[in-house]
């Protein structure tokens, strides 16, 4: 059984399966300028592949007579949207991950604030308390130079 490994859309029950090297049947396409090569007719696999293979292949007009077809357009759509669906939920992934690090960030912020005005109150406490220290130290003095 052959399917997709994120949603399980089950695409064959056929328990064989066939290796087709593109690079191969890209450039028997280039040499022979058409899907036709050798004794193979002009099937809709062969037009399948000449899409899923059109940055390899030199004549582009062999893509467009492909994508006339309407199967293959339907294919090429479905294909098109479900990339389409992943990009969106990479898009959507990457925007959580930012508003995640955005909002860490805010609160990593706030932290620092909220520490930095607790060291601000704790510094103007020891400047007040020094400040009375030396009031009641020029007291002091004051009081040891009337006695003198």
């Amino acid at each position: 059984m052959i399917m997709d490994c994120e949603d399980h859309t089950i695409f064959t029950n056929a328990m064989e399966l066939h290796y087709i090297n593109m690079k191969a049947f890209a450039k028997a396409v280039n040499e022979a300028d058409s899907i036709i090569i050798n004794e193979t007719k002009e099937a809709m696999f062969t037009k399948w592949l000449s899409v899923i293979t059109e940055k390899e292949i030199a004549n582009k007009a062999i893509i467009e007579t492909a994508c006339s077809e309407e199967e293959i357009y339907m294919a090429i759509s479905a294909l098109a949207r479900q990339s389409e669906d992943k990009l969106i939920r990479q898009a959507y992934l990457r925007r959580q991950d930012e508003i995640y690090f955005y909002n860490k960030e805010r609160a990593d912020d706030m932290r620092r604030m909220e520490q930095l005005e607790h060291t601000i109150a704790q510094e103007r406490h020891r400047a007040e308390q020094a400040e009375a220290e030396i009031e009641r130290l020029r007291k002091q003095l004051a009081t040891i130079q009337d006695n003198q």
